[in-house]
């Protein structure tokens, strides 16, 4: 019975210090007074943690609240340069590396094209590679470091970091965490794509205070992830959110995991491709040249990715649904059709409830994938140890 209440206590814990770090980010300057009021949480609790927070780098005092009467409160906010953590995301066709600030800020990022037929181990020496030249850039921050995190379009086993699957790499049981920290000399932290995204979104971006939210992403596959009081949602293996390799027909196309009939074979850029032998830039191309082909093609893509919405929208019944990568970034006008669909679909019941929106501008896979270190880092007891 008490080792239980040691770990309800430590999880309490965990999950107060996240919070109070994401309403430093959005509301502060803020008060611990105000802090305490806004959670419900005690004083003393509440400030026990600030001094944590102000321990780790993370938060720093900046003044005093002006005029009223009585002792002045100080206020509270989060702290840039406290930490830094490195953002990695692999996508079919290229990886993006940056180092972020504690505000979500990318200070420095690049992105080179890959090949993925390439050897994994290419692609991740590529990547240290990258890693270590951006850390020498900022020697003198060295000791801020707080480690790595990388985002694939893939199956992850969670915490290892062990890449179980990427259907279009072909890649399959790669210790891609362990390789990683022993070329960079850091922690580092392995996730799928969109669960990661999300975070960023929870942390930072447009799903901030909220508690419970969903993410799809539309890029080369198509994949999906939930939160749930503030926690994202993983399953017993970590594929919670897989909607892409939902079948929709055991007749229709095949896809790259092997199987008949997933649903991203009707929406993602490479399927398309596949589809019609043209490059997704040539079917947008097309589609703006009147082309009936692309316009049908993009057509019946949109009118499955409203189904999709709607499905996420009535079986996790989120405060919001935040659409994602590359093919909801491309076209302004496709994205306003998978909209007007979307009344054909939603139940009425809750189609006054659906809150779309749409990731935040900027280096989204970078932030979230660095967003695995800052949680990881928020929730450990003592912090992480670099190697």
């Amino acid at each position: 019975m008490m080792l239980e209440t040691k770990h309800d206590q430590s999880m309490v814990r965990k999950h107060h210090m996240l919070l109070l770090f994401k309403l430093i980010k959005r509301f502060g300057p803020i008060s611990r007074a105000e802090l305490a009021k806004m959670t419900e949480m005690s004083a003393t609790s509440t400030s026990r943690i600030v001094k944590e927070l102000i321990d780790q780098h993370f938060i720093v005092e900046v003044g005093q609240t002006e005029g009223g009467v009585g002792r002045r409160a100080i206020l509270l906010e989060v702290n840039p340069k406290g930490g830094l953590l490195l953002g990695v995301t692999i996508e079919l066709d290229s990886i993006e590396v940056g180092i972020v600030d504690l505000n979500g800020s990318v200070l420095i990022k690049q992105k080179q094209e890959i090949d993925a037929s390439d050897s994994p181990f290419d692609i991740l020496d590529m990547i240290a590679d990258l890693l270590n030249k951006m850390k020498n850039e900022y020697i003198d921050f060295k000791d801020r470091f707080m480690g790595c995190g990388v985002s694939i379009p893939g199956i992850v086993d969670w915490p290892s970091g062990k890449v179980v699957m990427i259907p279009q790499f072909h890649w399959s049981n790669i210790e891609l965490r362990d390789y990683l920290e022993k070329k960079i000399g850091m922690s580092v932290f392995v996730d799928n794509q969109v669960k990661a995204i999300l975070l960023g979104e929870i942390l930072y971006g447009s799903a901030v205070g909220m508690e419970s939210a969903a993410c799809i992403y539309v890029g080369s596959g198509l994949g999906g992830a939930f939160m749930d009081k503030g926690d994202v949602v993983r399953g017993i293996n970590n594929i919670a959110g897989e909607i892409g390799h939902t079948t929709i027909d055991p007749n229709g196309i095949l896809c790259d995991c092997g199987r008949i009939g997933c649903l991203q074979t009707y929406i993602c850029s490479s399927a398309l491709e596949k589809e019609s032998g043209k490059s997704i830039n040539e079917i947008f191309a097309a589609k703006h040249n009147n082309e009936r082909w692309a316009i049908n093609l993009l057509d019946r893509a949109s009118e499955y990715l409203a189904m999709t919405i709607s499905n996420v929208a009535c079986t996790y019944n989120p405060e919001v649904i935040v659409l994602a990568g590359p093919m909801i970034e491309r076209d302004s006008d496709w994205v306003g059709s998978i909209k007007k669909k979307l009344s054909l679909f939603l139940w009425s019941e809750v189609v006054q409830e659906v809150n779309i929106h749409y990731q935040s501008e900027g280096s989204a896979g970078i932030i979230g994938a660095s967003c695995l270190v800052l949680k990881e880092f928020l929730e450990s007891p003592i912090g992480l140890v670099q190697q």
